[in-house]
Protein backbone atom coordinates (compact mmCIF):
# COMPACT_ATOMS: atom_id res chain seq x y z
CA UNK A 1 0.00 0.00 0.00
CA UNK A 2 1.21 3.27 -0.82
CA UNK A 3 2.53 5.31 2.45
CA UNK A 4 0.48 7.91 2.17
CA UNK A 5 -2.80 5.90 1.90
CA UNK A 6 -1.38 3.66 4.74
CA UNK A 7 -1.71 7.10 6.88
CA UNK A 8 -4.66 8.24 5.80
CA UNK A 9 -6.29 4.65 6.60
CA UNK A 10 -4.88 4.61 10.31
CA UNK A 11 -5.56 8.07 10.37
CA UNK A 12 -10.00 6.93 9.79
CA UNK A 13 -9.55 3.59 11.99
CA UNK A 14 -8.40 6.61 14.83
CA UNK A 15 -11.25 8.60 14.23
CA UNK A 16 -13.90 5.99 14.28
CA UNK A 17 -13.09 4.23 17.29
CA UNK A 18 -12.64 7.93 18.94
CA UNK A 19 -16.32 8.71 17.91
CA UNK A 20 -17.20 5.25 19.31
CA UNK A 21 -16.34 5.64 22.40
CA UNK A 22 -18.04 9.08 22.33
CA UNK A 23 -20.95 7.52 21.57
CA UNK A 24 -20.36 4.51 24.31
CA UNK A 25 -19.58 7.29 27.00
CA UNK A 26 -23.02 9.03 25.79
CA UNK A 27 -25.25 5.85 26.29
CA UNK A 28 -23.97 5.18 29.60
CA UNK A 29 -24.66 8.86 30.62
CA UNK A 30 -28.19 8.78 29.10
CA UNK A 31 -29.32 6.26 31.95
CA UNK A 32 -28.90 8.86 34.46
CA UNK A 33 -31.89 12.17 34.51
CA UNK A 34 -30.64 15.11 33.56
CA UNK A 35 -31.42 16.46 37.26
CA UNK A 36 -29.18 14.38 38.31
CA UNK A 37 -26.18 14.22 35.56
CA UNK A 38 -23.89 16.62 36.31
CA UNK A 39 -26.36 18.50 38.98
CA UNK A 40 -23.60 19.09 41.99
CA UNK A 41 -21.71 21.84 39.06
CA UNK A 42 -25.07 23.35 39.25
CA UNK A 43 -26.20 23.98 42.11
CA UNK A 44 -25.97 27.21 43.84
CA UNK A 45 -24.56 27.29 47.18
CA UNK A 46 -26.93 29.33 49.86
CA UNK A 47 -27.01 29.41 53.52
CA UNK A 48 -30.41 29.31 55.34
CA UNK A 49 -30.68 29.97 59.13
CA UNK A 50 -32.97 28.92 61.67
CA UNK A 51 -32.90 29.40 65.57
CA UNK A 52 -34.30 25.83 66.39
CA UNK A 53 -38.20 26.32 66.63
CA UNK A 54 -41.19 23.96 65.60
CA UNK A 55 -42.38 27.10 63.41
CA UNK A 56 -39.32 26.89 61.11
CA UNK A 57 -40.78 22.90 60.09
CA UNK A 58 -40.97 24.58 56.36
CA UNK A 59 -37.29 25.20 56.35
CA UNK A 60 -36.55 21.91 57.60
CA UNK A 61 -38.88 20.06 55.34
CA UNK A 62 -37.34 21.88 52.19
CA UNK A 63 -34.01 20.75 53.16
CA UNK A 64 -35.04 16.91 53.92
CA UNK A 65 -37.50 16.75 50.98
CA UNK A 66 -35.14 17.83 48.40
CA UNK A 67 -37.42 20.79 47.46
CA UNK A 68 -33.98 23.54 47.58
CA UNK A 69 -32.43 21.10 45.50
CA UNK A 70 -34.94 20.93 43.60
CA UNK A 71 -34.79 25.25 43.25
CA UNK A 72 -30.91 24.55 42.05
CA UNK A 73 -29.50 25.19 45.70
CA UNK A 74 -27.30 23.81 47.61
CA UNK A 75 -28.28 25.04 51.06
CA UNK A 76 -26.26 24.80 54.34
CA UNK A 77 -28.40 25.49 57.70
CA UNK A 78 -26.86 27.37 60.19
CA UNK A 79 -28.29 27.60 63.57
CA UNK A 80 -27.85 30.53 65.53
CA UNK A 81 -29.86 32.78 68.42
CA UNK A 82 -32.21 35.59 67.09
CA UNK A 83 -28.92 38.52 67.43
CA UNK A 84 -26.73 36.13 65.88
CA UNK A 85 -29.14 35.69 62.87
CA UNK A 86 -29.75 39.06 62.65
CA UNK A 87 -25.97 40.59 62.52
CA UNK A 88 -25.76 37.71 59.79
CA UNK A 89 -28.39 38.76 57.53
CA UNK A 90 -26.99 42.45 58.10
CA UNK A 91 -23.88 41.64 56.96
CA UNK A 92 -24.80 38.68 53.85
CA UNK A 93 -23.06 35.85 56.24
CA UNK A 94 -26.63 34.46 55.95
CA UNK A 95 -28.86 34.67 52.93
CA UNK A 96 -32.24 33.96 54.40
CA UNK A 97 -34.08 32.49 57.93
CA UNK A 98 -37.52 31.87 58.65
CA UNK A 99 -38.53 34.78 60.62
CA UNK A 100 -41.51 36.07 62.93
CA UNK A 101 -42.58 39.65 61.27
CA UNK A 102 -43.62 41.08 64.22
CA UNK A 103 -39.80 40.32 65.84
CA UNK A 104 -38.31 41.43 62.18
CA UNK A 105 -40.58 44.83 61.96
CA UNK A 106 -38.22 47.03 64.42
CA UNK A 107 -34.67 45.97 62.96
CA UNK A 108 -35.93 46.59 59.39
CA UNK A 109 -37.45 49.97 60.25
CA UNK A 110 -33.67 50.66 61.72
CA UNK A 111 -32.42 50.09 58.93
CA UNK A 112 -31.43 45.96 58.49
CA UNK A 113 -30.60 45.05 54.83
CA UNK A 114 -33.42 42.17 54.60
CA UNK A 115 -36.48 42.08 52.75
CA UNK A 116 -40.20 39.29 53.41
CA UNK A 117 -40.73 37.45 50.16
CA UNK A 118 -43.95 35.08 51.38
CA UNK A 119 -45.96 34.07 54.22
CA UNK A 120 -45.36 30.46 55.41
CA UNK A 121 -47.84 30.03 58.41
CA UNK A 122 -50.07 31.18 61.00
CA UNK A 123 -50.49 30.39 64.47
CA UNK A 124 -46.79 30.59 67.06
CA UNK A 125 -47.87 32.90 69.84
CA UNK A 126 -49.47 32.30 73.24
CA UNK A 127 -50.80 34.58 76.48
CA UNK A 128 -51.29 32.04 79.25
CA UNK A 129 -52.22 32.47 82.92
CA UNK A 130 -52.76 30.43 85.89
CA UNK A 131 -56.17 28.49 86.24
CA UNK A 132 -57.11 30.53 89.05
CA UNK A 133 -56.04 33.59 87.75
CA UNK A 134 -58.40 36.72 87.92
CA UNK A 135 -57.00 37.99 84.94
CA UNK A 136 -60.18 37.23 82.43
CA UNK A 137 -58.99 39.50 79.07
CA UNK A 138 -56.70 42.20 77.99
CA UNK A 139 -58.86 45.01 80.60
CA UNK A 140 -57.53 42.65 83.44
CA UNK A 141 -53.61 43.26 82.53
CA UNK A 142 -53.34 47.06 84.35
CA UNK A 143 -50.86 46.64 87.18
CA UNK A 144 -50.09 43.03 86.54
CA UNK A 145 -46.40 41.41 85.93
CA UNK A 146 -45.75 39.64 82.30
CA UNK A 147 -42.96 37.62 81.96
CA UNK A 148 -41.10 36.89 78.40
CA UNK A 149 -38.28 35.85 76.95
CA UNK A 150 -37.38 38.92 75.26
CA UNK A 151 -38.31 42.20 75.19
CA UNK A 152 -39.74 43.48 71.82
CA UNK A 153 -39.71 39.93 70.24
CA UNK A 154 -42.88 38.57 68.58
CA UNK A 155 -45.04 37.00 71.93
CA UNK A 156 -44.44 40.67 73.34
CA UNK A 157 -45.64 43.00 70.53
CA UNK A 158 -48.67 39.98 70.37
CA UNK A 159 -49.82 41.12 73.78
CA UNK A 160 -49.29 44.48 73.58
CA UNK A 161 -51.28 44.81 70.68
CA UNK A 162 -54.41 43.08 72.22
CA UNK A 163 -53.76 45.66 75.40
CA UNK A 164 -53.75 48.36 73.15
CA UNK A 165 -56.38 47.62 71.48
CA UNK A 166 -58.51 47.16 74.97
CA UNK A 167 -57.29 50.51 75.91
CA UNK A 168 -54.35 49.37 78.11
CA UNK A 169 -51.17 51.30 77.80
CA UNK A 170 -49.18 48.29 77.18
CA UNK A 171 -45.59 51.00 78.68
CA UNK A 172 -47.19 52.13 81.41
CA UNK A 173 -50.00 50.27 83.15
CA UNK A 174 -47.83 46.50 82.60
CA UNK A 175 -44.57 45.24 84.17
CA UNK A 176 -42.93 43.34 81.68
CA UNK A 177 -40.11 40.69 83.40
CA UNK A 178 -37.19 39.02 81.11
CA UNK A 179 -36.73 35.07 82.04
CA UNK A 180 -35.20 32.54 80.08
CA UNK A 181 -38.00 30.12 77.86
CA UNK A 182 -37.14 27.33 80.68
CA UNK A 183 -38.03 28.77 83.46
CA UNK A 184 -41.07 31.15 82.46
CA UNK A 185 -43.57 28.32 83.56
CA UNK A 186 -41.38 28.55 86.90
CA UNK A 187 -42.34 32.27 86.83
CA UNK A 188 -45.88 32.02 86.75
CA UNK A 189 -46.11 28.76 89.43
CA UNK A 190 -44.06 30.79 91.81
CA UNK A 191 -46.50 33.81 91.67
CA UNK A 192 -43.47 36.08 89.86
CA UNK A 193 -45.26 37.22 87.41
CA UNK A 194 -49.21 37.26 86.49
CA UNK A 195 -49.28 36.00 83.00
CA UNK A 196 -46.21 34.83 80.52
CA UNK A 197 -46.13 35.90 76.58
CA UNK A 198 -44.44 33.05 74.57
CA UNK A 199 -44.14 30.95 71.74
CA UNK A 200 -43.22 27.31 70.63
CA UNK A 201 -43.14 24.91 71.34
CA UNK A 202 -43.11 25.98 74.91
CA UNK A 203 -46.70 27.43 74.56
CA UNK A 204 -48.10 23.95 73.52
CA UNK A 205 -46.39 22.49 76.20
CA UNK A 206 -47.36 24.26 78.79
CA UNK A 207 -51.08 25.28 78.19
CA UNK A 208 -51.43 21.69 77.98
CA UNK A 209 -51.83 21.64 81.78
CA UNK A 210 -55.69 22.66 81.41
CA UNK A 211 -56.16 22.23 85.48
CA UNK A 212 -53.82 25.06 85.96
CA UNK A 213 -52.97 27.47 83.15
CA UNK A 214 -55.77 29.10 80.73
CA UNK A 215 -55.44 30.62 77.78
CA UNK A 216 -55.89 34.08 77.33
CA UNK A 217 -54.26 34.57 73.63
CA UNK A 218 -53.71 32.42 71.22
CA UNK A 219 -52.17 33.66 67.78
CA UNK A 220 -53.80 30.02 65.84
CA UNK A 221 -57.37 30.57 67.00
CA UNK A 222 -57.90 34.46 68.83
CA UNK A 223 -59.02 36.52 66.07
CA UNK A 224 -57.82 38.88 64.17
CA UNK A 225 -54.27 37.67 64.39
CA UNK A 226 -55.59 33.69 63.86
CA UNK A 227 -56.00 35.12 60.15
CA UNK A 228 -52.29 36.59 60.13
CA UNK A 229 -49.39 35.04 58.81
CA UNK A 230 -46.96 35.12 61.72
CA UNK A 231 -43.98 33.62 60.05
CA UNK A 232 -42.56 34.78 56.90
CA UNK A 233 -39.57 33.96 54.28
CA UNK A 234 -36.65 36.90 55.11
CA UNK A 235 -33.95 37.11 52.65
CA UNK A 236 -30.71 39.56 52.83
CA UNK A 237 -30.78 42.27 50.27
CA UNK A 238 -27.64 41.10 49.39
CA UNK A 239 -28.67 37.76 48.24
CA UNK A 240 -31.56 39.93 46.63
CA UNK A 241 -29.33 41.84 44.63
CA UNK A 242 -27.01 39.94 43.42
CA UNK A 243 -28.84 36.44 42.78
CA UNK A 244 -32.42 37.03 42.31
CA UNK A 245 -33.18 34.14 40.56
CA UNK A 246 -31.36 32.14 43.90
CA UNK A 247 -33.72 34.22 45.95
CA UNK A 248 -36.25 33.24 44.04
CA UNK A 249 -35.45 29.73 44.48
CA UNK A 250 -35.35 29.94 48.19
CA UNK A 251 -38.55 31.24 48.43
CA UNK A 252 -40.02 29.05 46.30
CA UNK A 253 -38.46 25.90 47.63
CA UNK A 254 -39.57 27.20 51.59
CA UNK A 255 -42.69 27.93 50.34
CA UNK A 256 -42.95 23.72 48.75
CA UNK A 257 -41.61 22.96 52.49
CA UNK A 258 -45.14 24.58 53.82
CA UNK A 259 -47.39 23.44 51.40
CA UNK A 260 -45.92 19.59 52.31
CA UNK A 261 -45.72 20.27 56.31
CA UNK A 262 -49.81 20.76 55.97
CA UNK A 263 -50.34 17.75 54.01
CA UNK A 264 -47.76 15.34 56.16
CA UNK A 265 -47.78 16.82 59.85
CA UNK A 266 -47.02 13.74 61.84
CA UNK A 267 -44.34 12.71 59.44
CA UNK A 268 -42.51 16.15 59.88
CA UNK A 269 -43.68 16.20 63.27
CA UNK A 270 -41.60 13.35 63.77
CA UNK A 271 -38.74 13.91 61.75
CA UNK A 272 -37.81 17.08 62.96
CA UNK A 273 -37.21 15.69 66.31
CA UNK A 274 -35.22 12.64 65.02
CA UNK A 275 -32.87 14.89 62.90
CA UNK A 276 -32.72 17.54 66.28
CA UNK A 277 -33.67 20.42 64.43
CA UNK A 278 -35.92 21.10 67.46
CA UNK A 279 -36.41 19.70 70.41
CA UNK A 280 -39.00 18.21 72.96
CA UNK A 281 -41.54 15.24 72.20
CA UNK A 282 -42.56 14.04 68.82
CA UNK A 283 -46.34 14.21 69.83
CA UNK A 284 -45.86 18.00 71.39
CA UNK A 285 -44.11 19.27 67.60
CA UNK A 286 -46.81 17.02 65.34
CA UNK A 287 -50.05 18.86 67.34
CA UNK A 288 -48.36 22.12 67.10
CA UNK A 289 -47.75 21.95 62.83
CA UNK A 290 -51.45 20.17 63.34
CA UNK A 291 -52.95 23.76 64.68
CA UNK A 292 -51.22 26.36 62.58
CA UNK A 293 -52.08 26.93 58.99
CA UNK A 294 -49.57 26.20 56.93
CA UNK A 295 -50.74 27.66 53.27
CA UNK A 296 -48.00 29.70 51.78
CA UNK A 297 -49.14 32.85 50.31
CA UNK A 298 -47.82 35.99 48.35
CA UNK A 299 -50.72 38.30 49.55
CA UNK A 300 -51.18 36.82 52.90
CA UNK A 301 -47.21 37.38 53.47
CA UNK A 302 -47.35 41.27 52.10
CA UNK A 303 -50.79 41.64 54.00
CA UNK A 304 -49.10 40.64 57.08
CA UNK A 305 -46.25 42.78 56.82
CA UNK A 306 -48.80 45.99 56.25
CA UNK A 307 -50.76 44.95 59.21
CA UNK A 308 -47.18 44.61 61.09
CA UNK A 309 -46.17 47.87 60.51
CA UNK A 310 -49.11 49.34 61.29
CA UNK A 311 -49.95 48.17 64.71
CA UNK A 312 -45.97 47.85 65.55
CA UNK A 313 -46.66 51.86 64.69
CA UNK A 314 -50.27 51.90 67.08
CA UNK A 315 -48.23 50.45 70.05
CA UNK A 316 -45.26 53.20 69.24
CA UNK A 317 -43.05 50.47 68.59
CA UNK A 318 -41.68 52.13 65.47
CA UNK A 319 -40.20 55.50 65.77
CA UNK A 320 -43.23 58.16 65.16
CA UNK A 321 -41.96 59.80 62.14
CA UNK A 322 -41.99 56.28 60.70
CA UNK A 323 -45.16 55.63 57.49
CA UNK A 324 -46.15 52.50 58.34
CA UNK A 325 -47.22 52.19 54.65
CA UNK A 326 -44.20 53.44 53.12
CA UNK A 327 -42.63 50.50 55.67
CA UNK A 328 -44.52 47.56 54.49
CA UNK A 329 -43.53 48.58 51.02
CA UNK A 330 -39.63 48.96 51.73
CA UNK A 331 -39.78 45.64 53.21
CA UNK A 332 -41.74 42.82 50.88
CA UNK A 333 -40.62 41.93 47.66
CA UNK A 334 -42.61 40.35 44.72
CA UNK A 335 -40.23 37.90 42.41
CA UNK A 336 -41.18 36.95 38.74
CA UNK A 337 -42.34 33.46 38.92
CA UNK A 338 -43.20 32.74 42.37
Amino acid sequence: MHPNRKGLASLCLMLLLAAMALIGCSSRGSDQPASQAGSAAKLKSVKIGYTGSTCEAATFTAYEKGFFKEEGLDVELIKGDFENSKNSIATGKLDAIGGLVMSWIKPLEQGLDAKFSAGIHTGCNYTLVRADSPIQSAKDFRGKRVGVDAMGASPMMLLARELVNNGVDYKKDVEWKVYPKTELELALDRGEVDAIALGEPFGTIIKKNTGKIRVIVDSAKTPPYKDEYCCLVLLSGKVIREDEAAAASITRAIMKGADYVKEHPREIGELIVDKKYVGGDKEVNVEILSQFNFAPSLDGGEKAVQIAAQEARKVQFLDPATDPDSLAKQIFFRFNGV
